[in-house]
């Protein structure tokens, strides 16, 4: 219960803009990074990052996969068009090795 409680108040938190970890803040990102997003690429991006934290959630992985998307969130470049979040190997294998690989995939597709 107390894990469930603390899992629903970080994700309320992190749909408030300035706090927590933001989904579409980081798709957002990607696209003004890259300059090649259509609207329907951004959304993409986000339906791909939520599929990865609902599979993760119901493998119990949660705790990975916030790890992975806090990691994103500090480690985020764009270098010449191009988003360099290299310094998460560890996080997205944490992941993968928790939740599975199509997760992780899921995961490193919407960047």
């Amino acid at each position: 219960m107390k894990l469930a409680y603390s899992f629903t108040l970080a994700v309320a938190l992190a749909a408030i803009p300035g706090c927590g970890s933001s989904i579409s803040g980081l798709c957002e990102d990607k696209c003004d990074c890259t300059g090649d997003c259509s609207p329907d690429d951004e959304d993409d991006c986000i339906d791909n990052l939520e599929d990865a934290e609902r599979a993760a959630v119901e493998e119990g992985c949660e705790d990975q996969f916030d790890e992975a998307i806090a990691c994103v969130e500090s480690e985020f470049e764009c270098r010449g068009g191009d988003v360099d979040i290299d310094g998460c190997s560890r996080e997205g294998e944490n992941l993968a090795s928790c939740a599975g690989l199509d997760v992780r995939i899921m995961f490193w597709a919407a960047f």
